[in-house]
């Protein structure tokens, strides 16, 4: 069953951190579908599977900080503040 169906009919997966390629950090309930969420906002890329990698559980506290220095969540509070997946952040 596929990931959209899945949360369509309640049985999504808990949602988690994936970096995707070198720069961005995404929510989502599987590879596939973090993938996928990149896509949909930054358009096809050259990408795959391979390229998608989970947040490990040590790195979910790391304070993370916006470009001009301000303190944002972590990635464990945008986890927990989510219900369907989404693009958390990037990086140049």
């Amino acid at each position: 069953m596929s990931e959209l169906l899945m949360r369509e009919a309640g049985m999504e997966q808990p949602l988690k951190a994936y970096q995707v390629g070198g720069n961005d950090i995404v929510a989502a309930g599987s590879v596939e579908e973090a993938l996928a969420v990149l896509e949909e906002l930054a358009g096809e890329t050259d990408l795959t599977i391979e390229d998608v990698v989970p947040i490990a559980e040590d790195e979910l506290d790391v304070p993370v900080e916006d470009e001009e220095g301000n303190a944002c969540p972590t990635i464990r509070q945008m986890l927990a503040e989510l219900s369907e997946p989404a693009y958390l952040f990037g990086w140049d």
